[in-house]
């Protein structure tokens, strides 16, 4: 092929390429996280109880970005809670039955859109870490491994913003008989595989 024909097929391809697409969503959010309850015993004792982590507003972050498949997404995901975690029955140390801790999850996985869009519903699937860490030093800090599943809508606002609402279930897996928040010759163990927390947020999407 000779130059002219090669400078003509490179124009007529151009031509024919769709425009490029937004491929990168970021997502500031705002949420509220319903709080749940872990089974616990007392070592030595025979006492069971519960942890109850409270209610409270959640934030974080969310990025997407664009799979070669239509309606397909990677996900990362940020997210944290302010809470409390209650003792139903004993004490996480003298005079000590409710610690303050902050819960953080660090996740990733894959967003699907049926309709192939980036806009629409949608169903998310994540995997990763939450941390439980206590606000008091004293106390120790978990981690263990989580997954969350969830859907929601996104708004289409303009080509570069959506509004993104969420409703997702974040399970955290925990080792039964392992020690929970301890200070000192705590003597707490779960007696749980794991817990469940239903978070709805809400956060526009920027697309680059």
């Amino acid at each position: 092929m000779n130059t002219r024909g090669l400078s003509a097929a490179i124009v007529a391809l151009s031509m024919a390429a769709p425009p490029a697409a937004a491929e990168i969503g970021i997502s500031p959010f705002a949420g509220f996280r319903l709080g749940s309850s872990v089974d616990i015993e007392t070592s030595g004792a025979g006492t069971d109880g519960e942890i109850r982590f409270r209610d409270s507003v959640s934030h974080g972050l969310v990025v997407n970005f664009d799979l070669p498949e239509a309606g397909k997404q990677g996900e990362f995901y940020f997210g944290r809670q302010n809470t409390s975690a209650r003792l139903s029955n004993g004490l996480f140390a003298p005079d000590t039955r409710s610690i303050d801790l902050t819960i953080y999850q660090l996740q990733f996985g894959g967003l699907y859109f049926p309709g192939g869009k980036t806009s629409g519903g949608f169903i998310s699937g994540i995997f990763g870490v939450t941390r439980l860490e206590p606000d008091n030093p004293e106390f120790e800090t978990h981690h263990r491994a989580a997954l969350s599943l969830g859907g929601g809508y996104q708004f289409l606002l303009t080509d570069k913003l959506r509004l993104r609402l969420d409703l997702r279930g974040i399970y955290t897996a925990l080792d039964s008989g392992g020690s929970v928040f301890c200070s000192g010759g705590c003597e707490l163990r779960y007696n749980s595989s794991g817990y469940l927390q239903v978070e709805a947020g809400a956060g526009l999407v920027a697309r680059f």
